[in-house]
């Protein structure tokens, strides 16, 4: 359930270069064809035969360079939006996806929970007094506090099953492919995690809900946002399984 790249429909690059490598080979035929149709065949003298092959060699050479040009360029902007795609879907303080990279990949992740039937858990996490934090100590203890949230839910992902992404200010959702319990485990060992590393011992409020298989993707996350408000005020417990339907992303 890692997020992958979703590439945009469209035209292969090497498929483009379809028409200019044809282009090129007839542009190195025409003077053969010429010759044949003018002179009833193919070059007879030596001079006239030698002259037609250096024209179809340069003219094949001069493609050649061309089409690697066309290659070099093509492989450039591949990489460039490539690294456009990956800021965009980023948060650049702590390196985790953001929401929109959240609003991508939740669907796909819950296409595949359902396809290959594993549970899939939603953990919402919010810093405690982060306010207080910033106003007493600084924005650049604020930052650092935010960076070792991302750090520590790095350090609880699982490869290639459990993401990160930072949401809010200091709100993080993580995807689990867990239980319940499985999911708790983890929120409670995250929460442990950060009240030893951050900068000023700070709490989390979090919230687990697993999905029901019937759930959208926008009203899981509603549902596990409500968790984890709940778990702050202690009105209710952390942990809830997604009921109500609702429209997708």
């Amino acid at each position: 359930m890692s997020p992958g790249h979703d590439p945009s429909p469209g035209i292969p690059t090497r498929r483009l270069l379809v028409l200019p490598v044809a282009l090129i080979l007839l542009v190195a035929a025409v003077p053969w064809l010429a010759e044949y149709y003018e002179q009833g065949g193919w070059p007879r003298q030596a001079r006239a035969y030698t002259t037609e092959l250096m024209v179809s060699g340069l003219t094949l050479l001069l493609g050649w360079w061309i089409i690697t040009l066309i290659r070099r360029e093509q492989r450039y902007t591949a990489r460039h939006l490539a690294e456009l795609e990956r800021l965009t879907l980023s948060d650049p303080l702590t390196g985790l996806g953001n929401r929109r990279a959240l609003e991508r990949d939740l669907p796909r992740a819950l296409r595949l929970s359902e396809r290959i039937d594993v549970p899939t858990a939603l953990l919402y996490m919010d810093i405690d007094q982060f306010k207080q934090i910033n106003d007493h100590s600084g924005h650049a203890v604020g930052d650092e506090t935010l960076r070792v949230l991302g750090a520590v839910l790095r350090s609880c992902s699982r490869v290639g099953t459990d993401i990160a992404y930072r949401v809010g200010g200091d709100e993080f959702v993580m995807t689990l492919v867990a239980d319940r319990a499985g999911a708790e485990v983890v929120a409670r060992r995250a929460a442990q995690d950060f009240f030893q590393r951050s900068p000023r011992h700070s709490n989390l409020s979090y919230g687990v809900v697993v999905w029901d298989g019937k759930t959208s993707a926008a009203s899981l996350l509603d549902e596990a946002d409500t968790r984890m408000y709940q778990s702050r005020f202690g009105s209710a417990d952390r942990l809830g399984v997604a009921r109500s339907a609702g429209a997708p992303w």
